[in-house]
């Protein structure tokens, strides 16, 4: 569905948003019990990193527990649309019930009454789509917000000219944000909600008999062909090309064959190395090229696709914890001494030993059946593609 940004006008952050600043917060060790979201500068999961119950919320302060901050410091209310402001910079997430969050997320509130699921939606996209502004050099911290401006679209008279304020709250112009047109906007857009077959009964992991395994024992790690975007073309496209993205399975184009470039086949495992996108780990459904700073994992034994999303959801945990953009990042790390912590077969009760040590020096070996068993079985697993 398309839209005209023609007539958008802009609007000052701060004439149309309280902005307020995240709590410089500690996450505390998670019981497992908690129901509040815990939501930080992440690029996925719509920002929630943990859930926590109030207990743990009001105990836990980065500053320590001598200076603890009271519990209303911490908590906000729902109806925000929360934007990163460190790390994955300018990700924006409509948040509708009270949650919790780091300094590295900005909650907006709009001045004029509530934002609802459409509009926070509406909202959320445009900022989306502006954060090419942001990076790692660049925080959006909330002084720097409090000077940002938005593009939306505006309220119109019967006759189609702009509706104009004339104490001008929201703009020196005295233009007016057309919140219910941003709401039918989303509501109109095509969807049919996801539903599934799976109960949610999976528990919580146990990994205390799970082992380390280097990623390179796992599979053929290597570096993808390298391709500059401006050397591709797209006049007859044939193939995907996967630049270092966490959005779209990492493909940002489709095009022509390149002349001694063999592309690599679809079921092939694609590895962010760097940039702002580091660990971004994906499953290529078709035949592919990539761009630089592109690793490439191949399996060595047939593995299905729920036993890569397993272990490609596992890399991205650690890059997370182990690697950081632009200081330590995966180059040099993902063909050497990058690890995943997996889960073991079993014989008679002991762990199953490889002589020939083909996954790991110890002779573990992981136990991929029960992986795919699982990702079958969450909530959903049933909707993803088998071929």
């Amino acid at each position: 569905m398309k839209i005209n940004i023609d007539d958008w006008k802009v609007f000052n952050f701060t004439d149309i948003f309280v902005i307020k600043k995240g709590f410089y917060n500690k996450k505390p060790e998670p019981s497992g019990q908690g129901k509040i979201p815990f939501l930080g500068a992440t690029d996925s999961n719509n920002g929630v990193t943990e859930f926590y119950t109030y207990d743990e919320i009001e105990s836990a302060s980065k500053t320590g527990d001598e200076k603890n901050d009271t519990i209303d410091k911490k908590l906000f209310p729902g109806h925000a649309v929360c934007v990163t402001n460190n790390g994955s910079v300018g990700y924006a997430y409509y948040q509708e019930k009270q949650f919790t969050c780091s300094h590295d997320v900005n909650p907006l509130y709009k001045k004029d009454g509530d934002f609802n699921q459409f509009t926070g939606l509406f909202v959320a996209s445009v900022i989306m789509y502006d954060r090419y502004r942001w990076g790692y050099g660049r925080k959006w911290r909330p002084e720097r917000m409090k000077k940002s401006q938005i593009i939306l679209p505006i309220k119109h008279n019967v006759d189609g000219t702009p509706f104009i304020d004339n104490q001008k709250k929201y703009s020196s112009e005295g233009f007016v944000p057309d919140w219910e047109g941003m709401e039918q906007f989303i509501k109109k857009l095509h969807y049919k909600k996801i539903t599934t077959n799976n109960k949610n009964e999976t528990t919580q992991l146990d990994t205390s008999k799970w082992e380390i395994f280097y990623l390179h024992k796992l599979f053929n790690a290597d570096m993808g062909n390298g391709i500059d975007s401006i050397l591709t073309t797209s006049d007859n496209p044939k193939y995907n090309y996967v630049s270092r993205d966490s959005n779209g399975n990492g493909v940002v184009d489709f095009v022509d064959q390149i002349e001694g470039e063999e592309p690599f086949k679809a079921g092939t495992m694609t590895l962010a190395l760097g940039g702002s996108y580091l660990g971004s780990c994906f499953i290529q459904s078709k035949d592919f090229y990539t761009a630089q700073n592109v690793g490439i994992l191949q399996e060595k034994v047939p593995l299905t696709i729920f036993t890569k999303l397993f272990i490609a959801t596992l890399i991205r945990n650690e890059c997370k914890i182990k690697f950081q953009a632009f200081g330590r990042e995966l180059n040099a790390h993902f063909r050497k001494d990058f690890t995943v912590k997996l889960p073991i077969k079993y014989k008679d009760g002991k762990p199953l030993i490889d002589s020939d040590k083909e996954f790991s020096d110890e002779g573990f070996v992981p136990d991929w059946e029960w992986m795919d068993s699982y990702m079958k079985n969450l909530p959903f697993g049933d909707k993803i593609p088998i071929a």
